[in-house]
């Protein structure tokens, strides 16, 4: 019995690069770190339908036999697929240890190989029995050829392959004990497809100068496309930067090879109730389909041609309060023969918030013989809403009128009494009153006034809670 002493020797990365120069896919079992050697990269578009061949040119396994043996000895070695079957049926002459480019200087092994039990096409292991008329080292080498390459059974895990020795056929039909057993990764999986929204998210402000009914482009973040229009995402639908990304026939994969020339899909969602029409809404120059309006605007277009930052445009009509809303995209791209259509996010790609201003006031008394009023005022040009919070040492004060509205360039009084409830027991004073107010700090002024019994008034302006 011809018995190697030494420690399995690794491959060398000459051998690695005569196996990479093979016309045929490679994987190379080593003693320790399973490694690729291919013709062109091990890595595959995630897009690929189930059921799809990869490798059709022959994909081989590599790798020592990993135990001794002697003159005319049988063994059985076991090939097993990780997410993956054989597209052809496997015979005893995919099984070499002759004329193998040895590993590192090793013997190729001299065998007899029959097919015991598998290898038909659509199996997804196969076991030989190998004769060794004049006995094998450990280090001796196998080259396992799988004609016509693998038939992947999903993309969302790795296809892999595992080499294992039995000393008994019963024993490889069970899969223990095993004598030697080593594992590599045939191809992995990577989206083609890669869909973004730019950042930061674009934040557009509804102004409560106008009612909310415009937006306010001199806000940070905030951009205008037109008249009455803000941007509420930018979308981009692009290749993978991955390098040497596989298809299917081992072409180069990208957007063009993965989808189909029609049908793939951006849906946005988010409130658009205050849009001017039914194709107010667009992605770049691609109109809203009125069927998803106004909830969902679905918009379709060339997938093979990708989308190159465009803008999701939002023109309200200037009439309806534009609501604060966050908005949402999902891509549905459409597969191209071989492909399977996938769905990408949803992404938040952008919002719209309303501004205001806040106004606060001292601590207050509700003292009897003491009057307590606030004094609003507004000249924004139209009717503006309003609401009070009013808290005491205890925390929130409820009970009273909390809501009004101010009319453009009147005087509104506002007295604290008309805030609290009718019965004060539970709330003992004394208060303090925050308004929040739907306009801009530059047309709205707050005022507190006290009159004492004797009839004394004292005034202090409200102050603006962020410059306290």
């Amino acid at each position: 019995m011809r018995v190697s002493k030494n420690q399995v020797t690794l491959l060398s990365a000459a051998v690695a690069a005569l196996f990479a120069a093979s016309a045929n896919a490679q994987v190379i079992l080593s003693s320790s770190n399973p490694t690729i050697a291919a013709a062109g990269n091990s890595v595959y578009a995630s897009e690929i339908a189930n059921n799809q061949i990869i490798g059709p040119g022959g994909i081989t396994v590599n790798t020592i036999l990993g135990i001794g043996t002697s003159i005319n000895q049988d063994r059985y070695v076991k090939f097993t697929l990780t997410n993956a079957t054989f597209a052809n049926a496997v015979v005893g002459g995919n099984l070499s240890g002759q004329n193998v480019v040895p590993f590192n200087g090793l013997l190729p092994a001299n065998i007899t190989p029959t097919v015991a039990i598998g290898g038909a096409a659509g199996a997804s292991f196969v076991v030989f029995q190998i004769t060794t008329p004049a006995g094998a080292n450990i280090t001796d080498s196998l080259s396992f050829n799988m004609a016509g390459g693998v038939n992947i059974a999903g993309t969302a895990a790795a296809v892999s392959v595992t080499y294992e020795v039995y000393e008994f056929l019963a024993q490889a039909v069970a899969s223990t004990p095993v004598l030697y057993s080593r594992s590599g990764t045939i191809a992995t999986f990577t989206p083609t497809v890669v869909f973004s929204c730019a950042t930061p998210i674009p934040t557009q402000i509804a102004t409560a100068l106008s009612g909310f009914r415009n937006f306010n482009f001199g806000a940070a973040g905030s951009a205008a496309t037109a008249a009455n229009s803000a941007v509420v995402g930018r979308l981009t639908v692009a290749s993978s930067a991955t390098p040497g990304l596989n298809a299917l026939g081992l072409v180069n994969a990208n957007i063009a090879t993965v989808l189909a020339a029609t049908n793939s899909q951006i849906v946005v969602t988010g409130d658009f109730s205050a849009a001017a029409a039914n194709t107010s809404v667009t992605l770049g120059t691609i109109a809203a389909n009125a069927t998803g309006f106004p909830a969902t605007p679905t918009f379709n277009f060339n997938g093979q041609g990708g989308l190159a930052a465009v803008n999701v445009n939002y023109l309200v009509n200037g009439v309806t309060a534009v609501p604060a809303s966050t908005y949402t995209a999902t891509l549905t791209a459409t597969g191209a023969t071989g492909y399977r259509t996938t769905t990408s996010g949803p992404l938040t790609c952008g919002s719209i918030t309303r501004d205001g201003v806040q106004y606060e006031s001292p601590w207050v008394t509700s003292t009897t013989g003491f009057i307590s009023r606030f004094f609003l005022l507004q000249t924004a040009g139209s009717a503006i809403t309003y609401n009070a919070i009013v808290r005491n040492a205890a925390g929130l004060v409820t009970g009273g009128t909390l809501t009004g509205t101010l009319t453009s360039g009147n005087l509104t009084q506002v007295t604290l009494g008309s805030l609290l409830p009718a019965d004060t027991t539970a709330f003992p004073g004394p208060y303090q009153v925050t308004f929040n107010i739907a306009s801009d700090a530059s047309v709205t002024q707050g005022t507190y006034v006290l009159t004492s019994p004797n009839g004394a008034v004292s005034n202090m302006p409200l102050y603006r809670a962020t410059q306290r």
